[in-house]
């Protein structure tokens, strides 16, 4: 499995000198367990928003364009922060950032207008400064897959440098719902 591998990375930066950044190991990665919010219903571990594909989303073909998925992945990325109480608003506010340097989407089948569907995501581990995130698109009601996908949100201090998680942010993420 490549990303279990040491095998440095290298970014070039045209303001400073390259960044090189071993790729992520799973074994330095907590696997963390989300709660169910849903009670019960769906896929435990998993936190859920409901959305509706909305017409100007569409491409030339009559099928959600593929650069549209990463929003919805966003937004369901968003609302499951905020669901076990960190709000990113909070920490736009405070000067620091959340980014996304890598997202993975695998495309199964398509959404077309009209569909309504479910963005499932959870937490699936943690580092000092990043958090990584699983999450499924399925059509509703059929249940049907439609996308997969893996992404990292890496925090950033005022300078967009990446900094550890801050503890009382961190402890107030995990502790409510899981035991480290």
């Amino acid at each position: 499995m490549l990303a279990a591998q040491a095998i440095p990375v290298v970014f070039p930066c045209s303001w400073r000198r390259p960044l090189v950044l071993p790729l992520r190991s799973t074994k330095t990665c907590k696997p963390v367990a989300c709660v169910d919010l849903k009670g019960g219903q769906g896929m435990s571990g998993f936190h859920a928003t409901e959305l509706k594909v909305r017409d100007y989303e569409l491409d030339q073909f009559g099928v959600v364009n593929n650069a549209v998925y990463a929003n919805y992945c966003q937004y369901g990325r968003q609302e499951c922060l905020e669901s076990i109480g960190v709000n990113c608003d909070e920490i736009s506010r405070s000067g620091q950032a959340l980014a996304i340097p890598e997202l993975t989407i695998k495309f199964i089948a398509p959404l077309r207008s009209g569909n309504k569907f479910v963005v499932k995501t959870r937490i699936s581990g943690t580092s000092v400064a990043r958090i990584y995130f699983e999450q499924f698109i399925y059509k509703i009601p059929n249940q049907e897959r439609i996308l997969e996908a893996r992404g990292t949100v890496v925090w950033l201090d005022s300078n967009y440098r990446p900094v550890r998680i801050p503890s009382h942010i961190f402890k107030s993420m995990f502790n409510k719902y899981h035991q480290i």
